[in-house]
């Protein structure tokens, strides 16, 4: 009962080696670097603010779609835009 027998040990070395492999493996993979960013899939983010007509409230719209862009509604009303100077100049 107390001895360690030949099957043990190779038993324990197997497990220790598959162990050792899968280890390796898992940091290989998590240690390599991204994919380069292609420039086609980057979106230009711009921020746009608007005003409530009617109470004044005024929001911040970080926006992707530059294209086709509706003004959000407060107070049951469409918001309007509102040009800020630098606005441009942010990044």
């Amino acid at each position: 009962m107390g001895e360690i027998g030949l099957i043990q040990i190779l038993i324990a070395l197997g497990l220790g080696a598959g162990i050792w492999i899968l280890s390796m493996k898992t940091l290989r993979l998590l240690s390599t670097p991204p994919p380069e960013v292609d420039p086609d899939d980057v979106v230009e983010v711009e921020d746009q603010d608007f005003r409530c007509t009617i109470c004044g409230t005024e929001v911040t719209l970080r926006v992707a779609n530059t294209q086709e862009m509706s003004p959000p509604k407060h107070c049951r009303e469409e918001m309007v835009p509102v040009w800020r100077p630098g606005r441009h100049l942010r990044s």
